[in-house]
């Protein structure tokens, strides 16, 4: 479960079982204000994304997003379950044979803590491939929007920290905080990364 891409990825990680979604609605949760942040993790603070119908896709389908205006220089990619397991690959095509972003994600309850990531789409046109890799009987719902795109606070950029390769990183946060900004970004060289959202000891609930 790696993540590659040339530019910038946002992503936004449920971090507290306390989140409900009406299944399967693609929409942002509810931005906790207030929190103190604990080791680097920043309250989000940007506005939800405009709520459109979501697509289902059944285990085991692709369905694909095209953009074909170079004004459109960044997606936000929403997914859900209706309290399933949500295992799906993301993959950003810019020409024949040409895969600029890809990521692979995993999610223990994908209603509890539904997926977002904003991917950057320079040089249009792109298209956004979702594969559905889990079981037949775990769909998803998918939502890709070039509208209302969240943006990284203020806070996140300012508390950017590098990260040489092959190193790790930790941010713990408190229960009461319901969603943290991940910004991941380098200086136009290759990023592969891993992300995991940890509950207790080996207890992964989501895995990019």
């Amino acid at each position: 479960p790696s993540t590659t891409a040339f530019e910038m990825l946002m992503l936004l990680l449920a971090a507290s079982p306390a989140l409900r979604v009406a299944p399967p609605a693609m929409q942002l949760r509810e931005r906790v204000a207030g929190v103190a942040p604990l080791g680097g993790v920043m309250p989000t603070g940007s506005p939800a994304a405009t709520d459109v119908a979501s697509v289902l896709v059944q285990g085991g389908s692709l369905r694909t997003w095209s953009y074909r205006s170079p004004a459109v220089e960044q997606v936000q990619v929403v997914l859900s379950t209706e309290g399933r397991p949500l295992d799906a690959d993301i993959e950003l095509w810019h020409g024949p044979d040409n895969t600029p972003c890809k990521m692979r994600v995993y999610v223990e309850n994908g209603q509890l803590r539904p997926f977002s990531a904003v991917i950057e789409t320079p040089r249009g046109p792109n298209t956004v491939a979702i594969r559905n890799i889990g079981q037949v009987e775990f769909p998803l719902a998918a939502n890709v929007v070039a509208d209302s795109v969240d943006n990284p606070s203020e806070e996140c950029i300012a508390s950017s920290t590098t990260i040489q390769g092959g190193a790790l990183r930790t941010y713990p946060f408190d229960p009461s905080v319901d969603s943290v900004q991940v910004l991941l970004k380098t200086d136009g060289r290759p990023l592969n990364a891993r992300i995991e959202l940890l509950q207790g000891p080996n207890n992964n609930k989501q895995v990019i």
